[in-house]
């Protein structure tokens, strides 16, 4: 199997020949943002959506946005095509480049940018979740953008492997529902949708955004009993689509009809 090939600051090279100077501040500080795209159908799924997200957290991080749509849109085409790939999952990586020493970036500084592809693996059927110790703060830039400080999410991952569950539920500082570690939280309770507020520290997903477009959904500050009893539990990100939640904390969850058919639909 030949190697991958990858996209960095304006060249393509085989994925073992890329790297980032020892100075770049995305690999010493965590100073960068990332989106994850699907790839299907020979286009990226919901690409407006995803651009305009990475606009916000460029703004938010002080970076310059570094590719427009249609330029993002014809390099994952040629991505795909290189790497052979029909139904991929896409990574932009921006990082706020090479900087001196501390804190502060050299002003004159220049943004890294990285696209990688690999085969999108098929999601399962279902998924448990363990609530987290870990905290979202409603004020953090971690929590509203894909910043690429990821540490509260791996570890309330690793909780949630230990416990024997697939994925973690985090509450904010208040101690409502705010989301899984990496998709959006919905529930649905006598034939009303519902889903976290974005004020809980809720990372605004594409596919999330694409549900509230579409079919009425309550958004707002729910405690963790708002899901005992609900109809059905699911979880939603640009790559997985939908995903029904079986368990939380070891406690079955009644999944009723499964995913509402016209959400199963929008996120097939």
């Amino acid at each position: 199997m030949s190697e991958a090939v990858v996209w960095l600051d304006g060249e393509w090279l085989t994925a073992g020949a890329a790297s980032w100077p020892a100075a770049d501040r995305g690999a010493l500080l965590g100073d960068g943002v990332f989106e994850t795209l699907r790839w299907r159908n020979q286009a990226v799924e919901r690409l407006e959506r995803h651009v305009a997200r990475l606009e916000s957290a460029c703004t938010a991080l002080g970076l310059c946005s570094p590719l427009t749509g249609n330029e993002l849109g014809d390099l994952a085409a040629e991505i795909c095509e290189r790497n052979g790939l029909e139904d991929a999952a896409l990574r932009l990586t921006v990082t706020a480049g090479i900087g001196p020493r501390g804190l502060d970036r050299d002003p004159k500084g220049q943004p890294a940018v990285l696209l990688t592809a690999a085969r999108r693996t098929a999601p399962p059927n279902s998924i448990a979740l363990k609530t987290s110790l870990i905290r979202r703060s409603p004020t953090s830039l971690a929590a509203a953008h894909k910043t690429l400080g990821y540490t509260d999410n791996l570890a309330a991952r690793r909780e949630a492997r230990n416990a024997g569950a697939g994925m973690a539920l985090l509450l904010d500082t208040g101690g409502y529902l705010s989301g899984a570690d990496c998709a959006n939280l919905f529930w649905m309770r006598s034939g009303t949708l519902f889903t976290p507020g974005l004020e809980c520290a809720v990372l605004p997903g594409t596919a999330r955004a694409a549900i509230l477009d579409a079919i009425p959904v309550e958004t707002g500050a729910f405690g963790r009993e708002a899901l005992t009893g609900a109809e059905c539990v699911f979880v939603t990100n640009a790559l997985m689509g939908a995903i029904p939640v079986s368990a939380l904390d070891g406690k079955a969850v009644a999944t009723g009809s499964g995913i509402p058919g016209p959400i199963a639909d929008l996120l097939d």
